[in-house]
């Protein structure tokens, strides 16, 4: 089947098949009225458009019913479909253009300042509607470290309808609102488009570089108190014993004339006096030990 490029987007284009069905393929380079065979298909197709009955004819009378169709009725419902009626500027630091159509379908996400580009690389909202991208971005938001407790997420809404601009400013507000309840407490702020101030906030607001976690520091040592070393009793001096004052004595004025010093004991008993202690007979005479007989003859030596 043949395609025909009606328009061409950044990452997309949109195109015509031959049974009247609007479809969004992924933009290989394609240029507007380009016709294409075999496109990567980003939807399903639309229901088939019904011909009225009475268009009869052959192919060229078929080829004429389609561009006048083109022209008159489906070029313009078309172009409401894909054209930008409504424009949401999401900030938070990142800032996001959400362009919608008039039925409020996200048509176009556009990164407006380098940290809007770095939230959007790798998202596709294809399908999605204005809510969910809403919540996704603010979720990317997060999970990237552009925001945290005490932020703003601020929604700049640009339409030419009063009407599109409290039903969307409410929507939002209570939608992030309710998403980030209990886990990230940000004020969120809904306002008026106004080209100047979107720029400034896009071009003020500081980059959030996430803070790293300080290294732990060490807990002081405690300095163990100096031991106080035990002053030495000192040993006693012994007192020394009274002398005995000595009022006896055997020498000086004092003597008593008694001297207190006894003999030396006997080693062996004496003998009573007279008595010699030997025997009366003996080898010698008379009563000495020496007897009468003293074994030498008295007579003459013949």
């Amino acid at each position: 089947m043949s395609y025909l490029v009606m328009e061409c987007r950044r990452s997309y284009a949109v195109l015509l098949d031959q049974e009247g069905r609007f479809v969004k393929a992924a933009n290989l380079r394609y240029e507007v009225g380009q016709t294409v065979f075999d496109p990567v298909l980003l939807e399903e197709p639309a229901p088939k458009l019904k011909l009225l009955p009475w268009i009869g004819g052959g192919a060229a009378g078929l080829a004429a019913l389609a561009a006048a169709l083109v022209f008159a009725v489906i070029l313009p419902l078309y172009h409401q479909a894909v054209d930008v009626y409504s424009s949401i500027y999401l900030t938070i630091n990142p800032q996001v253009q959400m362009d919608l159509n008039h039925a409020g379908d996200v048509v176009e996400l556009t990164g407006t300042n380098g940290d809007g580009v770095l939230l959007l690389e790798g998202y596709d909202y294809t399908g999605k509607d204005r809510l969910t991208v809403a919540d996704e971005l603010v979720d990317r938001a997060i999970d990237m470290g552009f925001l945290e407790d005490g932020g703003t997420v601020n929604f700049s809404i640009d339409t030419p309808e009063e009407s599109l601009f409290q039903e969307y400013g409410m929507e939002l507000r209570d939608e992030v609102t309710h998403h980030l309840e209990g886990r990230v407490a940000v004020e969120v702020q809904v306002v008026h488009y106004s080209q100047e101030e979107v720029e400034t906030m896009a071009q003020a607001t500081p980059t959030v570089t996430p803070t790293p976690t300080p290294a732990p520091t060490p807990a002081p040592t405690a300095t163990p108190a100096p031991t106080a070393s035990p002053t030495p009793t000192p040993a006693p001096t012994a007192t020394p014993a009274p002398q005995a004052a000595y009022q006896d004595t055997d020498y000086g004025p004092s003597s008593d004339g008694v001297t207190d010093y006894a003999p030396p004991a006997q080693t062996q008993p004496q003998a009573p006096s007279g008595d010699s202690g030997y025997d009366g007979g003996s080898n010698y005479g008379g009563d000495s030990n020496y007897g009468g007989d003293s074994g030498y003859d008295t007579g003459d030596d013949d």
